[in-house]
């Protein structure tokens, strides 16, 4: 019989939920995973039904548990937002819309509206605008044949969730830690580890069952690690994919900002790959634009399932990003881009490797710092993103993740002395 002495001031069922709530932080009860039935728990607690039920009631109104009729209680997922409004914002993982070229893109916005007048409001075809379709795959060597266009790598996302609906959450590995909008998404609940140089092949495949059809990878800069899957395995998980069989999800998260691209799983094994490539992530999150690749046995299904859910990405948008990257103002902004990332990544890790208790990940690239902290940072308010938001895994929550990208050039130079006043206050 569990012993509840130390809540013994509040309601039984109150000591009750509390007790279930630490054993979810501490991750005894996973995210999708079900909790004990109302009788377990009464023989446990030595209570009666009722009382449990009421707990269960409690937990469920504070959003800890979700009912499935007919099948219990279920730990719920996290809903993760990505808007901050923090005046230190650290969260925030876009790039500030103050570097993008706005004198450019108006006078290509003008230029289009003088050439075509009304008809830069035309609906492209479903998979988008050919010539746009033509341009990203020249720039990024993807053939045009199973390319369309999306809003972002979250549809992408969206979109491979409708084609594989059925217990998608069963069947989906993820690495460990791993995007949150994707765990919230696809309801995660298969994790791999994550080495500095990419999943860990062993548990990688022990963990491809029969049930497993899908892997989600972010191998070129990952989000939060900031790391590359190596060569190596890549070309092992492909192997895999190709034996099991299994579709692999590769979501290019900031790859162009890489010093030394490697080759992606859309080159290696194509057939067995569903590439995303978000355009919002490099430019600007206004810009609401990306493209995906898909296996030639899925793209007709992926097509549809585009079409039920928006028709046609924005038109006018598409044609202006045609100009923008047809023109090499889309390289530029990408290289000066690349070296604003370098310069403020320094500049943080310099203070971070001032204090002692805390350590970057090693490796990394893109706009993100993954930090472990030795010290306990479990603050009210933290300017930046906690690990627990990237894996259930109670390890992670001695790290977060610093964004730094999403301030303009003033903010971030006040941003980083409170940074810098933040780690010496609680690392001290």
């Amino acid at each position: 019989m569990k012993s509840l002495k130390k809540l013994a001031s509040l309601p039984l069922y109150q000591s009750i939920a509390g007790e279930i709530r630490s054993r979810i932080s501490a991750g005894e009860y996973r995210p999708g995973e079900k909790i004990p039935s109302v009788r377990k728990m009464a023989e446990e607690f030595g209570c009666s039904k009722l009382t449990v039920q009421k707990a269960y009631e409690k937990l469920k109104k504070d959003g800890f548990l979700e009912n499935i009729v007919g099948s219990g209680s279920f730990v719920r997922f996290p809903e993760h937002m990505g808007d901050s409004g923090d005046i230190f914002d650290f969260k925030t993982d876009y790039i500030s819309e103050s570097f993008f070229p706005h004198e450019t893109a108006g006078a290509i916005f003008s230029e289009m509206f003088d050439r075509e007048k009304a008809g830069v409001f035309s609906q492209p075809p479903v998979k988008g605008d050919p010539e746009l379709l033509r341009i990203l795959s020249e720039y990024y060597q993807i053939p045009t044949q199973r390319m369309f266009i999306i809003s972002g790598a979250q549809q992408g996302l969206d979109l491979t969730a409708k084609v594989f609906s059925t217990r998608i959450s069963e069947s989906i590995l993820f690495e460990d830690p791993t995007y949150p909008g994707a765990i919230s998404l696809f309801k995660a609940r298969h994790f791999v580890p994550l080495e500095p140089d990419g999943p860990d092949l062993r548990v990688l495949e022990q963990k491809l069952s029969g049930q497993i059809r899908l892997f989600y990878t972010m191998p070129s800069v990952h989000n939060p690690a900031g790391i590359s899957c190596c060569p190596e395995k890549k070309q092992a998980i492909a192997r895999m994919a190709r034996n099991c069989p299994l579709y692999i999800i590769e979501d290019d998260y900031l790859s162009d900002f890489m010093a030394h691209p490697v080759p992606r799983f859309a080159d290696i094994c194509p057939e067995r790959t569903i590439y995303v490539k978000s355009l919002s992530q490099t430019t600007v999150s206004g810009l609401r634009l990306g493209f995906m690749t898909v296996p030639e046995d899925l793209y007709d299904r992926f097509l549809y399932a585009k079409y039920t859910s928006d028709i046609a990405s924005a038109g006018l948008m598409q044609k202006f990003a045609r100009i923008f990257i047809q023109s090499g103002e889309y390289r530029n902004y990408i290289q000066q881009t690349a070296e604003r990332i370098r310069e403020r990544k320094q500049r943080i890790l310099h203070l971070i490797r001032a204090c002692p208790a805390l350590n970057a990940y090693p490796g990394q690239s893109g706009c993100n710092i993954w930090v472990r902290s030795e010290k306990d940072m479990t603050l009210p308010h933290v300017p930046w993103r906690r690990g627990e938001e990237f894996s259930f895994s109670p390890e992670f929550r001695k790290y977060f993740r610093i964004s730094f990208m999403n301030m303009d050039d003033s903010a971030f130079e006040n941003a980083l002395t409170y940074l810098g006043e933040l780690f010496a206050r609680t690392m001290a």
